[in-house]
């Protein structure tokens, strides 16, 4: 890298163009930096919670898992719980991490770290203004059907994947 420029800086994101030289040739890319985030498949027992989420950035309503950005000062493990709390309203008393990805390492440095969420202890929600959020109970038996008939977030459809892997895992 041979230069940054900081175009935008927000609450959530900052975009940088960077400029580079690789072989004698010099090229230039745009890059988002958001950092850490989590996102947790909350379990109760045979069944797991969903929540359909309007998101202005694609124009509409999905289906997702709870998730959100890591906070100053926080590990993965206290940013899940928080977040648990404000969007379902449910307190994890156990946390495993599953896996930490980048969703869109061609521009952004975002990691996403996807936990299960088990012992779930319902606190009530404490939603962040603005944030449209329903809560849904699924049967586990019903997750299949769900991933290939409404899922199109990225992080939700490798979180229930690596549930039901998890779960055919522990019948071999």
């Amino acid at each position: 890298m041979v230069s940054t420029n900081v175009v935008f800086s927000g609450r959530r994101l900052r975009v940088e163009v960077r400029r580079y030289e690789h072989d004698g040739e010099s090229f230039v890319r745009e890059i988002v930096r958001f950092g850490q985030a989590v996102a947790a498949l909350p379990i109760l027992g045979n069944k797991v919670l969903l929540i359909k989420q309007f998101r202005p950035a694609v124009g509409g309503w999905i289906l997702e898992i709870p998730a959100g950005k890591v906070e100053e000062g926080e590990d993965i493990y206290e940013a899940t719980r928080r977040e648990l709390v404000e969007e379902i309203g449910y307190e994890p008393a156990k946390l495993e991490h599953v896996v930490s990805i980048y969703p869109t390492p061609g521009y952004s440095d975002e990691v996403i770290h996807i936990l299960f969420a088990e012992d779930l202890r319902y606190v009530g929600p404490r939603r962040e203004r603005g944030e449209l959020i329903e809560v849904f109970e699924v049967d586990a038996n019903d997750l299949p059907k769900i991933v290939e008939q409404k899922l199109v977030d990225g992080k939700t459809l490798i979180a229930i994947l690596l549930y039901l892997a998890k779960r055919v895992w522990r019948t071999l």
